[in-house]
């Protein structure tokens, strides 16, 4: 009797245990990450999502995808074919990886690349081929704390063809702003959180169209006098500048009043030129193609209803004549007919 009184017991627990943790994996899959690339449609385009997946490499992805996010993850490497089968990606977000390497063709495929994200990764040299990407407009390389090693060093090709608004070197470790030549888009400038060393104002004279300079923690180091002149082009030329409070009391104080103004070089002046007449012709580039698109577009729907209409009208011509004939096939010979008939057959006789 004992016997059978436990084991209905011990069965009741089993079952609630069984029915606990059938439970608890129902909600644990309910909260569980993705373990695969998810796909979707954004703001028209067409994506893939692959962040927080920790793969180390882009898996086989669908074909004619514009948005790519692979943040967060270990990719370490970008290769020239690792990107070439994607060619029509338009956002691509690398951030959060653990990238040190990047191939000189690795983004050579994306020609319709608008936005690319390698920020917070370990990036030891930066190509630059990035820089030549013909639709590339904003690039994002801030905390790569080891890019500064070698983007000094490199050699970019001017004037370079990405049509950059908006580049992002936040806390590289950059002691001297790089020279990318004129960039006559280029709109912001993030360089906050750098040790420099100095503020060459040829840099922001080549960026006629530069309305915002992020410099937050990044001029500690240097002169207050040796900030002058940078000062005075930002106000000559409505640039809003973003620095810390601190920073911003020691350029109303005294002792920065004090410094000798300087008056702007013709050097200054002829690169900021220079970079009006680059925006000026951009623009009458564009307006140009745009102009002429709008014109063929025209013309070919001219001619699109113009052979519509000849084949309407055709069309009505052929049936126009096919029920003429129909309705002279129909009719019956009249009276005078059949006694003209008769007359020629007694005549013939």
């Amino acid at each position: 009797m004992f016997r059978f009184a436990v084991y209905p017991s011990l069965l009741l627990i089993l079952t609630a245990t069984n029915t606990d943790a059938k439970e608890m994996t129902e909600i644990e899959a309910l909260g569980a990450k993705p373990t695969r690339c998810t796909y979707a449609y954004a703001f028209e385009m067409y994506g893939a999502h692959c962040a927080g997946l920790r793969l180390n490499k882009i898996p086989s992805l669908r074909s004619g995808i514009e948005i790519l996010d692979f943040s967060d993850n270990k990719l370490q490497e970008i290769h020239a074919d690792t990107l070439s089968s994607y060619s029509s990606i338009k956002f691509l977000y690398l951030t959060e990886n653990q990238i040190y390497s990047i191939h000189t063709d690795a983004f050579a495929y994306l020609t319709n690349l608008q936005t690319l994200d390698l920020s917070k990764n370990v990036i030891l040299q930066i190509t630059d081929s990035i820089f030549q990407l013909p639709s590339l407009r904003k690039l994002y390389l801030s905390g790569n704390p080891l890019l500064h090693l070698s983007l000094n060093e490199m050699i970019i090709h001017k004037p370079i063809k990405a049509p950059l608004e908006l580049l992002d070197l936040s806390d590289c470790k950059i002691k001297e702003l790089p020279d990318f030549g004129i960039l006559p888009q280029m709109s912001f400038y993030n360089v906050s959180y750098n040790p420099l060393v100095k503020l060459d104002t040829h840099t922001f004279s080549s960026m006629c169209k530069l309305t915002k300079v992020d410099l937050s923690e990044s001029i500690q180091n240097i002169k207050l006098c040796d900030l002058k002149m940078s000062i005075m082009w930002f106000q000559d030329r409505k640039i809003y500048f973003q620095i810390k409070l601190d920073e911003y009391s020691q350029l109303n104080s005294r002792e920065f009043e004090n410094c000798p103004k300087s008056v702007f070089p013709d050097s200054l002046n002829a690169s900021y030129n220079h970079c009006q007449n680059e925006y000026t012709e951009v623009q009458n580039v564009t307006t140009s193609r745009s102009t002429w698109m709008t014109i063929a577009g025209g013309l070919f729907g001219f001619l699109v209803g113009f052979v519509l209409l000849l084949y309407i009208m055709h069309r009505h011509n052929v049936a126009q004549t096919k029920k003429t004939n129909k309705d002279i096939n129909k009719e019956k010979p009249s009276d005078v007919d059949k006694n003209a008939t008769a007359i020629l057959l007694n005549n013939e006789s």
